[in-house]
């Protein structure tokens, strides 16, 4: 009998330093992967600890830091995406899920993400097909776009004035002045004529995220969400 549990404790020894040593690096490369499929990421960097680490299994994980490049959040490309997390629990089979599910806990789960004014222009861009040499410029005040699109016939110049914001769940950029020279008509000026452009939806994830704060600096959006207790 005492021979048995010797034996089985020295098994048991061997089962946990085996998976400390296999587990944490075998996560961080699925999790790399899964990451870099699915936001399109150029470059991503994963860091998982959990002691012991065969609690993974169970879905269980101490700590978890992912940092991407280049990576689409949603619709809009981001020049860079951090993910920091404390004590989550996650589904296994579901870190590919859209709806929030991958996620059971989390005593920590921060998002943080960079817009640039490149990849806003290219999103404008592909959203409204018939505006040309789109240029963004973001100040902390507002965010001024400007292109050429063909009117009745002729080029005219356009000027949107808009900003970042979030409204149930999503984020969007709206636009609050439009002005148009050049056309046939002369000079108008139209609000919300393109109506709003949705960036990304919060939810729409592996983990429900809310929206802490929206900041536009120069040259740059930067959006903070994070999986609040009662989500």
């Amino acid at each position: 009998m005492r021979k048995g549990l010797t034996i089985f404790s020295l098994i048991l020894i061997i089962l946990i330093v085996f998976s400390q040593a296999i587990l944490p690096p075998l996560a961080e490369k699925t999790l790399q992967t899964r990451v870099t499929n699915a936001m399109q990421a150029k470059s991503v960097d994963v860091s998982v600890a959990t002691s012991p680490a065969i609690l993974l299994l169970l879905g269980q994980a101490d700590r978890v830091n992912i940092k991407a490049q280049e990576a689409y959040l949603g619709q809009v490309r981001v020049k860079e995406l951090s993910l920091d997390g404390k004590n989550v629990g996650f589904d296994l089979g579901s870190l590919d899920a859209q709806d929030g599910s991958a996620v059971r806990r989390a005593d920590k789960l921060e998002l943080r993400a960079v817009i640039t004014e490149d990849s806003l222009a290219e999103l404008i861009k592909k959203k409204i097909d018939k505006i040309e040499n789109v240029e963004v410029k973001i100040t902390p005040e507002a965010i001024l776009v400007s292109g050429q699109a063909k009117i009745m016939g002729r080029m005219a110049d356009i000027h949107v004035e808009g900003q970042v914001l979030e409204e149930n769940s999503s984020i969007y950029f709206r636009m609050s002045k439009l002005s148009i020279k050049n056309a046939i008509l002369g000079k108008a000026v139209i609000g919300n004529f393109f109506g709003d452009i949705l960036l990304t939806n919060l939810h729409a994830m592996p983990f429900k995220a809310e929206l802490d704060d929206v900041v536009q600096k120069d040259g740059e959006v930067i959006i903070t969400a994070s999986r609040h207790q009662d989500t």
